[in-house]
């Protein structure tokens, strides 16, 4: 009933919310308690990398340009290391992208065994198991049609260097759409998974291939850059090493590669790696702020900290796919839902559980 409570409070908020949208796009904070004339606190969205890129300090040298000299050449700041492939390069902590990498780990590593938010008691493991038993009678069927490689990793990526890639493709975007430029790479190379035609074929290439996934600009740029720095680190294209290192020794490794962060980290810790870890995409970021299983305040990788500390592990993988396909399918609980329209999970939780 405590849960119950909280959606039927959350719900009412995000209808206001609806019933007064503004024109400027804003991101919703909803207090963690409610008076009268409280209501919804709007503020402008915050960047998503404010957190780490505050951290990271790029020293700019002034250079003094005598009367009459050439002026210098603009130099690019982020350029890759000239290494012999199979040598293996130690991080430069002057440098703009090991800065970078540095800010991400100790972003990360603050909390990756303890819940940040430690006075802030939900969800309940009896919560949880409750949530879990409701979502399977409402998506079972639909998640294990949609999610049958995660679900079976062994049937469609059981390496490591897989299963980055397909992280890398299904960041931002929905798992059809993945699978979507999976197949295209399929059509277009033999595989997603043959690394030298990939790099052969060269960015555009590439670009073409993703096309059908969308972002593909942005994510051709990404696997060409990890393709080239796993092969420039390791002499080959193979990261099945992380199956024997140890939670924090993994994801060190996995967001040190160009556009990996901690919710790819913990999807490839989970799905390939069978380490008992829940990652938070948007949707899941979504729907536990309206069920009040975060703070409202929490950023989607402190939230990702906190429940990964508070759902039970055996849950963590079938509860991370069952949200999403809630948050995909409720009219409520999906982005820019209709919070006057009817959530199948509060009516089932309002029955017991019972369909």
């Amino acid at each position: 009933m405590n849960l119950i409570r909280m959606m039927s409070r959350n719900t009412r908020s995000k209808s206001n919310f609806l019933e007064a949208r503004p024109t400027t796009t804003f991101s919703r904070a909803a207090s963690t308690t409610q008076s009268a004339g409280q209501g919804i606190v709007l503020r402008k969205r915050p960047s998503q990398e404010k957190g780490i890129k505050s951290e990271v300090a790029v020293a700019v040298k002034r250079v003094k340009i005598e009367p009459g000299a050439d002026t210098p050449k603009a130099r690019q700041v982020f350029q890759s290391p000239t290494t012999t492939l199979g040598a293996k390069e130690e991080p430069d902590h002057n440098k703009p992208e090991d800065c970078l990498v540095e800010a991400k780990w100790r972003a990360w590593s603050k909390h990756a065994h303890t819940s940040p938010f430690e006075d802030f008691s939900s969800p309940t493991e009896q919560d949880c198991r409750k949530a879990y038993e409701v979502l399977g009678q409402l998506h079972d069927e639909t998640m294990r049609r949609d999610f049958e490689y995660i679900e079976n990793p062994e049937k469609g990526w059981p390496h490591v260097m897989q299963a980055l890639i397909v992280a890398t493709l299904s960041q931002a975007t929905s798992w059809n759409n993945a699978k979507r430029a999976l197949k295209s790479m399929t059509d277009m190379y033999g595989s997603p998974f043959v690394y030298q035609e990939i790099l052969d074929g060269g960015e555009e290439q590439l670009n073409v291939a993703l096309r059908p996934g969308g972002m593909q600009n942005r994510k051709s740029k990404m696997v060409m850059q990890i393709l080239v720095d796993v092969k420039s680190r390791h002499g080959k294209w193979d990261l099945d090493h992380l199956f024997t290192v140890s939670d924090d020794e993994a994801v060190k490794e996995l967001i040190s590669y160009k556009g990996v962060g901690p919710k790819s980290a913990f999807c490839i810790l989970s799905i390939c790696l069978h380490r008992k870890s829940f990652a938070v995409d948007t949707h899941i970021y979504r729907i536990t702020g309206l069920w009040g299983w975060r703070p409202a305040s929490a950023s989607r990788e402190m939230a990702q900290a906190h429940l990964d500390a508070r759902i039970p592990d055996e849950l963590k993988l079938s509860m991370h796919n069952l949200l999403i396909v809630h948050g995909r399918t409720c009219p409520v609980c999906r982005g820019n839902g209709n919070a006057k329209a009817r959530c199948e999970f509060k009516a089932l939780l309002e029955k017991g559980g019972c369909v």
